[in-house]
């Protein structure tokens, strides 16, 4: 059975949706019961299993969204343009005020470098910040370097600033911000995660809902990163 709320929510934010899926291989979340579901591939009435999903219309979003789709993530390879995406995220709820400062430098860093980017709650516990760079040949390597160079700028700035406040809760001696999820010791860090970069990376579009929290990935003014509040993220309030 559809869930009411769901198929209510994405009647009102398929439109918004739309334009970041068109174009490009996606991937749903779906939530049935507590069980959540990944899928790369449709199913009986929607895409052939052996393909990917592909969503062009409103019509299309409103049948995923009867069959529990909370989530839909749209892969960085598109048919027009390929997405560069950093992936912010706290991992821990003690680190939230610091996250927020954290990407609030980052906003200005991309300014400063003249990216024109979207930046959105990841609706959990960071931010994901999207820019286009146009129809090029991806070299996946390459932009995990540039990554980590955007990073490191970030580090310093954080360290000059703000070490004070960051090592009240991240050990001494540890990176304030990390570029790899595997590295276990640094995990109270600040990760933005260079892993999703990759062929097959995807990233949650703007306005889903993150299937663990029921909050929507919601997209921000760069200059009111500092005051945002999940609670703005609520689907009643979206």
């Amino acid at each position: 059975m559809p869930i009411d709320w769901l198929v209510k929510y994405w009647g009102v934010a398929a439109p918004k949706t739309l334009p970041f899926l068109k174009n490009r291989k996606i991937a749903v979340q779906q939530v049935f019961g507590k069980q959540i579901i990944y899928r790369r591939h449709g199913d009986k009435g929607l895409p052939d299993k052996s393909g990917w999903i592909g969503i062009n219309n409103i019509k299309e979003i409103k049948e995923w969204a009867r069959l529990h789709t909370y989530s839909f993530h749209a892969h960085l390879l598109g048919d027009k343009d390929v997405w560069m995406v950093l992936d912010m995220d706290g991992r821990d709820e003690k680190l939230w005020d610091l996250t927020k400062l954290a990407a609030h430098e980052l906003a200005k860093i991309l300014t400063k470098h003249k990216i024109k980017y979207l930046v959105k709650f990841s609706g959990r516990q960071g931010f994901h910040f999207i820019w286009s760079l146009g129809k090029i040949t991806p070299n996946w390597l390459s932009l995990r370097k540039q990554l980590r160079q955007l990073a490191g700028e970030l580090e310093i700035v954080l360290q000059s600033k703000y070490a004070d406040k960051f090592y009240q809760i991240i050990p001494k001696r540890n990176p304030i911000i990390v570029t790899s999820s595997t590295d276990k010791k640094f995990k109270r860090s600040i990760l933005i995660d260079e892993q999703i970069i990759h062929k097959n990376g995807m990233i949650r579009s703007p306005y889903s809902i993150h299937p663990k929290t029921d909050l929507v990935s919601l997209p921000i003014k760069p200059t009111s990163i500092l005051r945002f509040n999940k609670s703005s993220a609520q689907v009643e309030r979206v």
